[in-house]
């Protein structure tokens, strides 16, 4: 299991609605999932967060740009991007902490980045967002 990192990497780069189910063979049955909208402890609910994504999303694409790997530890930077009829195209950076277990398999997935760069793009909700960052900024 040296690349697992990389093995992984790979999965989610080439990621489909079709071949979603490929990433269980890394995944362990008690993965815990984590990003700024959504938390689960199951290798079933990240799967089906991922199909709904399909479904609400199109165009979608994760490009992993670099990853560091420390023994069963992990950090993947990655660029999501994707369309929707609410928000249009959008593109935003993130970084994902990825932690292997004994068994060799997956067992942690914590995605960092900012949600508020996905709503400020959605109607009203956006207008809203968009004037607290510019109050909350130093210029």
């Amino acid at each position: 299991m040296d690349n697992w990192l990389s093995e992984y990497s790979h999965h989610l780069s080439n990621l489909t609605p079709d071949n979603l189910d490929s990433l269980r063979s890394l995944l362990a049955e008690n993965l815990e999932f984590r990003d700024p909208f959504n938390q689960t402890f199951t290798q079933d609910a990240f799967i089906d967060i991922l199909k709904d994504m399909y479904l609400k999303l199109d165009q979608v694409n994760f490009d992993v740009h670099a990853q560091v790997q420390k023994g069963h530890e992990g950090v993947l930077y990655w660029t999501f991007s994707a369309t929707s009829k609410m928000t249009g195209r959008f593109e935003f950076e993130g970084s994902s902490r990825v932690v292997l277990g004994q068994e060799g398999k997956i067992e942690l997935h914590h995605d960092y980045w900012d949600g508020s760069e996905l709503m400020q793009r959605i109607p009203l909700v956006g207008r809203i967002i968009r004037k607290l960052r510019q109050k909350m900024s130093h210029n």
